[in-house]
């Protein structure tokens, strides 16, 4: 006889999606908030349906038969049902009191010497704009809204390696459910005082980092949904490894011209877009590739949607 396929996929699928549904009509409310306070229950009740199916199975004489929901499920169902009643009960934490209904956060850092600096900045959600520039090796420019999206920022050096963190100061790096124009925006620029090895997380929104002529060594970008535009044009005089990922939204990369370029991009469902590259299967190269001594490899990949692929000056 063949095995029933479980429903619990399908369930969490449908109770999170029935969460960021609310988020998304409700001004002020955040969906992770409620998850992240609640979420003990969908182990409870998946625990004890488990349980009851254990116990069941131990006193009867007959298999359970597979077209009936287990205990889990239900346990699940019964959860999940209990997790979007709290949510619509769930008072939003307030926004801070301000006259101009924002606050900002300016702070300059100095490499303090360091040779190398691995640098970590996370976003939950709103707008980051990266460039370089810096006389400093890192001058931020923040303003938010709410209390959990302070910009906590650390700087330590250990010999000759700095390690360079800026990030929200809550619990949580992704949020939902902001009302018109709540989310964060973060200015940051980036200097040459040490070669960088850039991590950058963005949870919703839109991220445009332009790195030309940041001494990149490294560099991720991750975001989870929204637009990612990375410019890497210039004159690099070192090569280096690179991943930009998105779960949903549309990916844009403006590759340099005067150095090499391997790109391997794959998108989930939607297109890879690269006029003026060679393409073999998922990989697209430049002219450049194999005539310059420098070489950027990058991996480029989206879950639900365009990735645009731009070779020029």
């Amino acid at each position: 006889m063949p095995q029933r396929r479980s429903l619990i996929g399908p369930l969490v699928l449908v109770g999170f999606g029935l969460l960021l549904l609310y988020s998304s009509l409700r001004s002020n409310w955040s969906a992770w908030e409620v998850v992240w306070r609640y979420w003990p229950l969908i182990l409870i009740a998946w625990g004890l349906g488990k349980l009851w199916d254990h116990l069941r199975a131990r006193d009867s004489a007959e298999p359970a038969s597979p077209t009936r929901f287990s205990g889990g499920e239900l346990g699940m169902a019964i959860a999940l049902v209990a997790l979007v009643a709290l949510a619509m009960l769930h008072k939003p934490s307030p926004a801070p009191a301000s006259s101009s209904g924002n606050f900002h956060f300016s702070q300059t850092v100095e490499a303090q010497g360091a040779k190398s600096v691995q640098a970590n900045i996370v976003l939950g959600a709103g707008d980051l704009n990266v460039s370089g520039g810096a006389t400093n090796l890192l001058e931020a420019d923040c303003s938010y809204y709410r209390s959990w999206q302070i910009p906590h920022l650390r700087y330590d050096v250990a010999g000759a390696n700095g390690n360079l963190e800026l990030r929200e100061s809550g619990e949580h790096d992704v949020h939902f459910g902001f009302g018109e124009n709540e989310g964060s925006k973060w200015n940051l620029r980036l200097g040459n005082q040490a070669p960088l090895d850039l991590d950058v997380k963005l949870g919703a929104g839109s991220g445009h980092l332009d790195l030309s002529g940041v001494p990149l060594t490294h560099l991720r970008v991750a975001g989870g949904a929204g637009k990612l535009y990375v410019d890497l044009r210039g004159d690099w005089k070192q090569s280096f490894d690179g991943r930009i990922a998105a779960g949903v939204g549309t990916i844009t990369v403006r590759l340099p011209s005067t150095v090499g370029v391997r790109v391997h991009a794959k998108g989930g469902l939607g297109s890879v877009y690269a006029p003026g590259l060679r393409r073999e299967g998922n990989v697209y190269e430049n002219a450049a590739l194999g005539k310059s001594p420098v070489t950027l490899n990058l991996d480029v990949s989206s879950g639900i949607g365009t990735i645009n692929l731009e070779s020029g000056h």
